[in-house]
């Protein structure tokens, strides 16, 4: 079990909200801050998160894990912010997708994001809507947020109608999650509405 800043008590192998799709009975937590894999998981893992982009993490000084929307318009957004990131001196940027994990290998995506979150030195969401498997990447974040608080950077769109506002991010439990990390982030939470301001976000990402 693992308690949240909010107090909330959860469990990361039977939580069905929190990863989807994920067999919990084949993860073995033995701590509050360990997910632990099978021997035939650990060695799947392997074969993705290593060689040169691996090496590109390790000895670059800023390390900028990128989550959001994978898929259509949104997921090329996100793409131009890891790339626009990536073109820094000493940095790397990163996606979860960038390491060949398929949607079938879904049972290796919360170890993998787990430990690209504690290589990065700037976890950076790219936010639209809450459609899409990114939330679960939010529940994360959320449930994690003591440990990512201090490099937590939101890039959140937003929408001049109200509706379409309340539309793209009507998901009762993923609201609660962006509320927490909003609060977390603080200062960090930065607006935009088109790419022309996506664009500016990110250049105040340190």
């Amino acid at each position: 079990m693992v308690e949240g800043d909010d107090g909330e008590s959860w469990d990361r192998t039977t939580d069905s909200e929190y990863v989807e799709g994920v067999d919990g009975a084949e993860l073995t937590d033995t701590g509050p801050d360990a997910l632990t894999l099978t021997p035939e998981q650990h060695e799947r893992l392997k074969t993705h998160l290593h060689g040169d982009q691996l090496n590109d993490i390790e000895y670059s000084d800023c390390r900028y894990l990128v989550v959001g929307r994978g898929d259509d318009r949104p997921g090329q957004r996100r793409r131009l912010v890891r790339d626009r990131l990536d073109d820094r001196t000493d940095a790397t940027a990163f996606m979860l997708e960038d390491f060949g994990l398929a949607g079938e290998q879904i049972d290796l995506w919360a170890p993998a994001f787990e430990i690209l979150c504690e290589q990065s030195t700037h976890v950076v969401g790219v936010l639209e809507d809450f459609d899409g498997g990114h939330v679960w990447e939010l529940g994360y974040l959320y449930h994690r947020q003591s440990r990512v608080r201090d490099r937590l950077w939101l890039l959140k769109r937003t929408y001049e109608d109200s509706d379409e506002q309340r539309e793209r991010y009507d998901n009762g439990m993923a609201a609660a999650h962006l509320a927490a990390l909003e609060r977390a982030a603080d200062e960090r939470v930065v607006e935009w509405t088109d790419e022309a301001d996506l664009r500016a976000a990110v250049d105040e990402v340190p």
